[in-house]
């Protein structure tokens, strides 16, 4: 009796605790190549996913510190997916990739890629993130009921000099830099220039004829 109890308590032990380690069965998570790094060196955070159902696509926000850390761009490996261009925010990866057939999700959908600035303690987030599908009516919507894993993930950076890492991205690589901010902010664009252009033109000519016809009109 003594060991048939024991069996029970221990299986009812271990299906309690595998639910807990298990991912969800519609997951995104991240992880990184390391934890500790030298200055100038590459941190690789992947991202992750698994879906039961084809996807078209995804997309995720990573909060990282600027300080720290300086974004360089972003690849999926998974054929087909291709990455969408966006405005980025200092101290924001927000990456879009999208697919024109489903693919499979399971396992790696991305790699961003940082190199470090300076010594520092930090965290990148995975603030959201969604797998898209084409809806019943043909249109792109968020797959239902994906919950995040692992969202936020501590590096270590040390003063010590590294180097950058050679290793090639596995599809072509999302710019993620911020646009520097213009040098000259009120300058007009070429269009209106030329349109204002026309306009004084035509005021100077204008001013021409009205001279010639007052001098006309006062010899008359």
């Amino acid at each position: 009796m003594k060991k048939i109890a024991i069996i029970f308590i221990l299986l009812l032990s271990l299906g309690l605790a595998l639910p807990v380690k298990a991912q969800s069965s519609e997951s995104i998570w991240i992880t990184a190549s390391a934890s500790s790094f030298k200055t100038g060196e590459t941190v690789i955070v992947t991202v992750n996913g698994i879906s039961a159902s084809p996807i078209q696509g995804m997309t995720f926000q990573i909060r990282f510190d600027p300080a720290c850390l300086e974004a360089l761009n972003a690849a999926s490996p998974i054929p087909g997916l291709n990455g969408l261009s966006l405005p980025q925010l200092d101290g924001l990866v927000d990456a879009s990739f999208a697919s024109t057939t489903p693919v499979a999700a399971n396992g790696v959908l991305a790699e961003v890629r940082f190199t470090t600035l300076g010594e520092c303690q930090t965290n990148v987030t995975l603030e959201s993130a969604a797998l898209v599908i084409k809806n019943e009516s043909g249109f792109a919507a968020p797959l239902p009921g994906v919950t995040l894993g692992e969202k936020t993930i501590p590096f270590a950076v040390s003063a010590e000099q590294g180097s950058a890492e050679t290793l090639p991205l596995l599809g072509t690589p999302l710019p993620l830099g911020v646009e520097p901010e213009s040098s000259s902010p009120d300058s007009l664009p070429i269009g209106t220039v030329i349109i204002l252009a026309v306009i004084g033109i035509f005021l100077v000519f204008g001013i021409f004829v009205l001279i010639r016809i007052l001098k006309r009109d006062n010899s008359a």
